[in-house]
């Protein structure tokens, strides 16, 4: 990369930090764009992005095998370190036949539980020593900060073995009380679900799955969750009914007996969340929180999914939640305005 780009990148990059901004968006023939607590700046002291500059970034960021994966499946997210607190999860891809590419800032403090406004159920997932915990919601709503700092306390409370498969690795944990072992796919492992099979064959107790979204993605979950395992696994899915719906739907129908029984046995808890821009500055988060109690477990059970938010509405004491009741407590509380927790009613 040529110097005077490097030396552009490399403050357009510390200036994001210096904002405290999540995501930095560049598209040839536009302006580099710094997004902050959900609200998208242009950066126009310098001309807009060309060509040749994103060719510069992907030789910056991609070894020559990374760049042969992106030409031949037209997208790549890497990590990348860019300093001692602060790591780069890096997205190339195309879009009208050109390069862009799309930066996600992710600070190396973990914030603890308290600072993120976790739910309350998250006091007594600490506590399992088997099961599905599921978190969904939209990219973008920190789902991937919440598992963290869970797995972070975990790490500093508990004597365990944990295993994480991730793509790409964002947080790299240095172990404390627990043993944290982290699988980059295709770096350590091939796949998600060749890491997945092996980690059900070796002796750990928490495994955290960045991502699934296959059938056999699933069925290997919750296998894993059936076999003694503590899983916790992201889904790109904003409600809960779709969460357990796509579950029921990895398996065939030959296998809907046995994945109905697998599903409400091994799944123990689902939050679904979402960030919203608070008053005064920053973020919140809002979360609603579906339990696998005996009452959930007979409505998944007999599949009458449209039932979960009254149940969700009417089992507080099991730390339940529905999302619609975070937010007019946010906006009571003075926390966000009521146009912006509006944008996110279910």
């Amino acid at each position: 990369m040529p110097a005077v780009d490097q030396l552009y990148l490399t403050e357009l990059v510390n200036e994001a930090i210096r904002n405290e901004a999540s995501s930095i968006y560049f598209d040839i023939s536009n302006y580099p764009v710094i997004k902050t607590s959900g609200k998208l700046k242009k950066i126009t002291t310098e001309d807009v992005l060309t060509k040749d500059f994103l060719e510069t970034m992907k030789d910056f960021f991609l070894s020559d095998d990374q760049i042969e994966e992106l030409q031949t499946k037209k997208e790549i997210t890497i990590g990348y370190d860019w300093s001692t607190d602060m790591r780069l999860s890096v997205n190339f891809f195309f879009q009208k036949n050109s390069l862009s590419v799309v930066i996600n800032l992710i600070p190396l403090n973990i914030k603890d539980m308290k600072e993120l406004n976790l739910p309350n159920i998250v006091s007594d997932i600490l506590n399992l020593n088997s099961g599905l915990v599921l978190i969904c919601g939209p990219i973008g709503s920190g789902r991937t900060t919440t598992v963290i700092s869970i797995l972070q306390t975990i790490n500093q409370t508990k004597e365990k073995r944990i295993l994480t498969i991730e793509d790409p690795i964002e947080y790299e944990f240095i172990n404390d009380k627990s043993i944290i072992q982290q699988r980059e796919v295709g770096k350590d492992i091939p796949s998600f679900e060749v890491g997945i099979t092996q980690a059900m064959d070796e002796s750990i107790d928490v495994l955290f799955i960045s991502n699934i979204s296959t059938p056999n993605q699933i069925k290997l979950a919750l296998e894993s969750a059936s076999s003694g395992k503590l899983v916790f696994a992201i889904m790109d899915c904003d409600l809960i009914n779709t969460a357990i719906e796509k579950m029921f739907a990895s398996f065939k129908s030959s296998e809907k007996d046995f994945g109905t029984t697998l599903v409400s046995e091994s799944l123990k808890v689902v939050i679904n969340q979402r960030l919203l821009q608070k008053i005064g500055g920053g973020r919140i988060l809002a979360s609603e929180v579906f339990v696998m109690n005996s009452s959930g477990k007979a409505i998944v059970k007999s599949g009458r999914l449209e039932q979960l938010r009254s149940i969700m509405q009417t089992s507080r004491a099991d730390n339940m939640q529905d999302l619609n009741s975070v937010l007019r407590s946010l906006v009571q509380k003075g926390m966000v305005k009521p146009e912006e927790a509006e944008k996110y009613l279910i």
